[in-house]
C-alpha cells in the first residue's frame, strides 16, 4: 500500500494504470461475485428441492409397510428420525381424507392436516386427486420454507381415487445462512486476491514502465534544457526502450533540422538585410535622380530666367540704342522737309522768270530728271518721316514689353503690355503663303491701372499669343497637306473687372484644341507637345509661376478638342 500511495499523485501515469486495472479486475470479481450469488441462489433452490424429494421418496419407501401394518407407533417414531435432519422443519403422512397418520411434532390437534396450514390446502388436494408431487415456498412462523408434497397409494386406503401423501417442510432460512456464509467466505477470498493482484502489478508497472517512462521524462526535460539526448541505462529492453531508442533518433533528426532550420533562418535575415539595404540603395538612388533631374529642371529654370532676363536687357538696350538716332533723323526731317520746299520753290521762280536756261544749265536738268526729283522728293521725305513714326513706335513697344526700367510694382495699363506683345509678334500674324493672316479681336473692357510686374507680365502674353499662333498655325498646315477648305483663324483677347478687385484677362484661340489626357501637365516644367528643338517646355511653366507666386493670382486652362483653348488670367488690382 505505502507504494501505491507512493505513486499514485493527481494526474500520474501510474494513478492512471493502476486504477484503470483496478478497475478492471473490480468489474470482473464484482461480476463474478454477481453471477456466483446468482448460481448459489439457483443452485440452493435446486438443492433443497432435491432434498424435499429425497426425504419424501425415502419417508414413502420407508413407511409402505408401516401403513399396511398399521402400526403407527412405529411410524411416528420414523416420522421423528427423518424430522431430525438438518434444515427439516416438520414431517408428516396424511391419508386420502387429509388427517395425519403420523407427524412431527407429535400431532396435537386433531382435526385435517389443512386446518395447520390452510395455505396447502390446494397443493395437497392436487396431490392426491392428480397423484403428481408438488412443491410449494410458504412462511411458517415469519420463516421462508419449502413444502415438497408426494402422494403415495396403499391397501389400506381402500378403493378411494384420492392417495396419500408424505409431507416434508424444510427451513430455507437455515440454508440460506449456510450459502450465504459460503458467499462471504468466498467473496473475502475473491478482494484478498484482487488487492494481492493490485499490489503485484502496481509492483510489476512501478519497476518495468513507470520508473523507465520517469526516467525518461527526466532525460527528455534535460536534453530541452542542455540540447543533448542522454539514453537513461535503467531503461529495459522492452517497448520503453525501442520508445527511448526513437526519441534519441527523432531527436537527432530534429537537432539537424534544428540546425538547418536555423541556417535557413540566418541566410533569410541575410536576404531581408541585403534587400533592405538594396531597397535602401535604391531610395537613396531614386533621391539622387530625382535630386539631380530637380537641380536640371532648377538650373534650366534658370538658364530661361537668365536668358529671358537677358534678352530683356537686350531689347531695352538696343530700344534704347536704337531711340537716340531715329530720334536725331525723325527730328531733322522736320527741317529737311523745310528746306527741300524752299529749294523746290526757288527752282519754281527760277523756271517760271527764265523759263530759257542757258544750255550747261538746261543739260544738268535733263540729267538729273528735275522734272521727277521735284515730284519724288516731297514723296521721299513723307516716306521717311512715316518710316521713322513706324521706327519710334516698334521702341516704344519694346521699351514697353521689357520694362526693365521698372523692377518693382507699379501701376501699368494692361491693354498697353497686350498690344506691344502684339506688336512685337505682328509678322508672325500677318498672311504668308503658308498661312492666312491670323485675325486678333480685342474686346477690351475698362480696366483700371494695375499693380503688376509689367515686364513678367508681358511675358506671360508673349508665351501665351506664341502658343496660340503655333497652334493656329499647326492646323493651317493640316488643312493645306489634307485639302480642306481653311476656316479663319482668330485669336480673342477680352479684359474685364471681377468684383471691382481683380483683372480678368482672356486669351482665346480656335485650335486643335489640347486633349483631356494632357491638360493637367502643360504647367510642369519641360513639359511641351513641341516636336524636339522647337519648345523648352518652360514657358507655360514660368508663366503659372509670375502669374501665381509674383502676381498671386491664378492662371487656368479651358480647352475643348477640335474647338480650341482659352487661357484665363486673373490677378487683383493692388498688391
Amino acid at each position: 500500500m505505502e507504494i501505491m500511495t507512493k505513486f499514485l499523485h493527481p494526474h500520474s501515469l501510474s494513478q492512471r494504470l493502476l486504477v484503470s486495472v483496478g478497475l478492471s479486475i473490480t468489474t470482473v470479481g464484482l461480476a463474478t461475485l454477481g453471477l456466483n450469488y446468482r448460481l448459489m441462489q439457483s443452485h440452493l433452490e435446486t438443492q433443497v428441492h432435491n432434498r424435499a424429494q429425497s426425504i419424501t421418496q425415502s419417508l414413502e419407501f420407508s413407511t409402505e409397510g408401516l401403513l399396511e401394518l398399521e402400526n403407527k407407533s412405529i411410524l411416528r417414531r420414523v416420522v421423528q428420525n427423518f424430522a431430525t435432519m438438518p434444515g427439516v422443519l416438520e414431517i408428516a403422512i396424511v391419508n386420502p381424507s387429509g388427517m395425519p397418520i403420523a407427524r412431527s411434532p407429535q400431532n396435537t390437534t386433531n382435526g385435517p392436516y389443512t386446518s395447520i396450514y390452510p395455505q396447502l390446502a390446494i397443493a395437497i388436494d392436487r396431490a392426491a386427486t392428480a397423484g403428481i408431487e408438488v412443491s410449494q415456498d410458504i412462511v411458517v412462523d415469519n420463516q421462508p420454507a419449502i413444502v415438497q408434497i408426494l402422494p403415495f397409494s396403499s391397501t389400506l386406503f381402500g378403493a378411494s381415487q384420492r392417495r396419500g401423501v408424505a409431507i416434508a417442510l424444510l427451513d430455507l432460512n437455515q440454508m440460506k445462512q449456510a450459502a450465504d456464509r459460503t458467499f462471504i467466505t468466498s467473496t473475502l477470498s475473491l478482494l484478498v486476491g484482487i488487492i494481492t493482484i493490485l499490489l503485484i502489478m502496481g509492483i510489476l508497472l512501478q519497476k518495468n514502465v513507470l520508473q523507465p517512462l520517469r526516467d525518461l521524462n527526466a532525460a527528455v526535460s534535460q536534453s530541452k534544457k542542455t540540447g543533448i539526448f542522454l539514453m537513461p541505462k535503467t531503461i529495459p529492453a522492452n517497448e520503453i526502450q525501442f520508445l527511448a531508442s526513437t526519441f534519441e533518433e527523432v531527436f537527432r533528426q530534429l537537432e539537424i533540422h534544428d540546425q538547418l532550420t536555423a541556417e535557413i533562418t540566418q541566410r533569410k535575415q541575410i536576404e531581408a538585410t541585403l534587400r533592405d539595404s538594396e531597397a535602401r540603395e535604391r531610395d537613396k538612388s531614386q533621391q539622387l535622380e530625382q535630386a539631380i533631374d530637380n537641380l536640371k529642371r532648377t538650373q534650366s529654370h534658370l538658364i530661361q530666367t537668365e536668358k529671358i532676363s537677358s534678352l530683356g536687357q537686350l531689347v531695352a538696350g538696343v530700344a534704347h540704342e536704337i531711340n537716340n538716332p531715329v530720334g536725331f533723323i525723325h527730328g531733322n526731317l522736320i527741317h529737311v522737309q523745310y528746306y527741300a520746299d524752299c529749294l523746290l520753290n526757288l527752282v519754281h521762280l527760277y523756271q517760271k522768270h527764265y523759263p530759257n536756261p542757258i544750255g550747261e544749265i538746261e543739260k544738268e536738268a535733263e540729267k538729273i530728271d528735275l522734272d521727277f526729283l521735284q515730284d519724288d522728293l516731297p514723296k521721299i521725305l513723307s516716306s521717311m518721316r512715316i518710316g521713322t513714326d513706324r521706327i519710334r513706335q516698334i521702341v516704344l513697344s519694346l521699351r514697353n514689353f521689357s520694362r526693365m526700367d521698372e523692377s518693382e510694382f507699379k501701376e501699368v495699363d494692361i491693354h498697353q503690355g497686350i498690344d506691344s506683345t502684339l506688336l512685337i509678334l505682328q509678322h508672325r500674324l500677318k498672311a504668308r503663303p503658308e498661312h492666312p493672316e491670323i485675325k486678333v479681336i480685342r474686346d477690351y473692357g475698362d480696366l483700371p491701372l494695375v499693380e503688376c510686374y509689367a515686364g513678367q507680365l508681358n511675358q506671360v502674353f508673349m508665351n501665351i499669343l506664341a502658343n496660340a499662333i503655333d497652334a493656329l498655325e499647326e492646323i493651317n498646315t493640316q488643312q493645306v497637306a489634307c485639302s480642306i477648305e481653311k476656316q479663319p483663324c482668330c485669336i480673342t483677347i477680352s479684359t474685364s473687372v471681377v468684383d471691382s478687385q481683380w483683372v480678368k484677362i482672356a486669351i482665346a484661340d480656335n485650335g486643335n484644341g489640347i486633349p483631356e489626357s494632357i491638360q493637367t501637365q502643360i504647367f510642369n516644367p519641360f513639359f511641351t507637345t513641341k516636336p524636339v528643338g522647337k519648345g523648352t517646355g518652360m514657358g507655360m511653366a514660368i508663366s503659372y509661376q509670375i502669374v501665381t507666386e509674383k502676381h498671386g493670382g491664378t492662371l487656368r486652362c479651358f480647352s475643348t478638342p477640335e474647338k480650341g483653348t482659352e487661357f484665363e488670367i486673373c490677378i487683383p488690382v493692388q498688391h
